[in-house]
């Protein structure tokens, strides 16, 4: 099961069932990113739709930290949906649940079975690639840091296969291959927050590791480097506050775990009152059965295109609006974005695909509803390509790809609904 908080998935797992679902993941043929979201992770992608992405699509994404149970219990307060009376509650709830922290930890623990840090679950993957006699790459640190960690896990598991303790920065060229050619199974990354997801994401099919995961200051602590927080402290949700006294220069990523998280859940605590804009989706498909994708202009100050070198591929896609039909916004849509008129509905997945926009989207639709669900059609376009006519206002340019090259075409933020269509390819365009 999976909780949505500030539109991010959290798999709700005890530490047993993380760990079934580690040891599958190590007999598959797939390479998996895993997670640890902490309430820093997500503030930061609200801010960062590459990370957002990331986050996203991990196969797993597991609750690090207090702010994360926190933000699972309050979200299922009941809030009135009334004008001025539902901000006064919902800060209310924000205080009462905050106070619970403290006062009754049991309490805010309820709905997400359990938290798991990678400080904790270090070792237990290592004993789990003990057991399956499967590699471990161990990147990231500074110095010695890595090597510390490895004699570490080495005392305790004596024959781990620990294929390497590297500290290479993560923009040395020819890293991944370096790390590929030694075939890890699992890739453990500690370059911080974000930068090692990041990398992860980028890295881990070429590299062709089974598993990745980021792992934060756990390398610095299994070293000694820095001190962990005591054991109380860490039980009533104040580990915050021992690492602001121990690490003074992390205030700022303090203040937005702490400070700005508790804003972001507030207002989106009013956003999931409002109702999701029903959207209809394109998957446009030529004589050859390739698909047809639009690169979108870039809009600097929309939050999905905060990095205007990237190149935002998506497919055709548009809402629906009142009293209009589903049918009836493809038809509209099609002919505003890309001018089509000849076209042949081969089917249909209602609901397909459902997301919220970040907080820090506040314009437009996001005053009005809390994201879109869409209903994905699979369309066969029977006219000369010359008919296709894309709307300039919107996009730049657009290309024909095949099923293949979907997912790797489009921006990450749409990769969730490339897999679907990916997955649904076959049963629709024949």
């Amino acid at each position: 099961m999976r909780i949505s908080i500030l539109g991010i998935p959290i798999d709700n797992l005890t530490r047993s069932e993380f760990l079934n679902r580690i040891s599958d993941m190590l007999d598959s043929e797939n390479s998996n990113l895993v997670a640890t979201v902490n309430a820093e992770f997500l503030v930061h992608a609200q801010r960062d739709a590459e990370f957002r992405a990331v986050l996203a699509n991990s196969e797993i994404n597991t609750a690090d930290g207090i702010g994360v149970l926190w933000a699972a219990k309050y979200l299922t307060l009941p809030t009135p949906n009334i004008p001025i009376i539902k901000w006064i509650v919902a800060f209310f709830e924000l205080i009462y649940t905050g106070v619970l922290i403290v006062l009754s930890p049991k309490t805010i623990r309820s709905v997400i079975k359990e938290k798991i840090s990678g400080s904790e679950i270090i070792w237990s993957i290592a004993e789990l690639a003990t057991r399956k006699n499967k590699s471990i790459y161990l990147l990231g640190g500074y110095g010695d840091t890595a090597e510390k960690v490895k004699q570490k896990l080495l005392e305790k598991y004596p024959t781990i296969n620990i294929l390497g303790a590297d500290a290479s920065n993560p923009r040395d060229s020819g890293l991944a291959e370096k790390i590929k050619i030694l075939k890890p199974d699992i890739l453990l990354v500690a370059y911080g927050p974000v930068k090692q997801e990041m990398w992860i994401a980028e890295n881990i099919k070429n590299i062709g590791a089974k598993l990745g995961i980021g792992l934060g200051g756990t390398f610095d602590y299994i070293a000694g480097n820095k001190p962990f927080a005591p054991h109380i402290l860490r039980h009533v949700g104040l580990e915050w506050a021992f690492r602001l006294v121990t690490q003074p220069k992390r205030i700022k990523r303090i203040f937005d775990a702490v400070v700005v998280f508790a804003w972001y859940m507030l207002r989106h605590k009013i956003q999931t009152l409002k109702p999701y804009r029903k959207n209809v989706l394109a998957c446009v498909v030529n004589e050859k059965n390739e698909i047809l994708i639009c690169k979108r202009k870039q809009i600097s100050n929309e939050y999905e295109f905060f990095e205007p070198e990237k190149k935002h591929w998506q497919l055709p896609q548009g809402g629906v609006d009142t009293n209009e039909s589903n049918e009836e916004a493809l038809v509209r849509e099609l002919k505003e974005e890309i001018g089509v008129k000849h076209i042949e509905v081969l089917g249909e997945i209602l609901n397909a695909h459902t997301y919220e926009w970040p907080i820090t989207m506040t314009g437009g639709w996001a005053r009005i509803y809390r994201g879109q669900v869409q209903t994905l059609y699979f369309i066969r376009f029977h006219a000369d390509h010359d008919e296709i006519k894309i709307d300039n206002d919107e996009f730049d340019s657009y290309k024909w790809v095949n099923k293949n090259e979907l997912i790797n075409s489009i921006h990450p933020v749409r990769k969730k609904v490339a897999e679907i269509i990916v997955e649904n390819f076959g049963r629709y365009v024949k």
